[in-house]
């Protein structure tokens, strides 16, 4: 079953994405930085702007209204604080 979630992101959030199936990701308005785990370059996504997403998590940053579509969409936002924590987790034990 396919879902749609809109949802808005603010200058001071850091939106983590886990996705366990490909997804789209538009950009109503605004613009956000798009970080993938398996991309070594960030991607600028403005209002109007979508961007096809592989399985994997994703970082969003940024302030815009934003619409996901795809499958079994999990998303957990987070602060940045915590963000850090989880990465020096990964980073310590693999």
């Amino acid at each position: 079953m396919v879902t749609y979630l809109r949802l808005s992101v603010t200058s001071h959030e850091l939106l983590v994405v886990e996705l366990t199936h490909p997804a789209q990701l538009w950009c109503e308005e605004g613009g956000v930085w798009v970080t993938h785990e398996q991309s070594t370059e960030d991607i600028e996504l403005y209002r109007g702007e979508h961007l096809q997403l592989a399985v994997g998590k994703v970082l969003i940053e940024g302030g815009g209204r934003l619409c996901f579509c795809g499958e079994n969409l999990q998303i957990s936002p987070l602060s940045i604080l915590q963000v850090g924590v989880e990465c020096d987790r990964e980073f310590a034990y693999g």
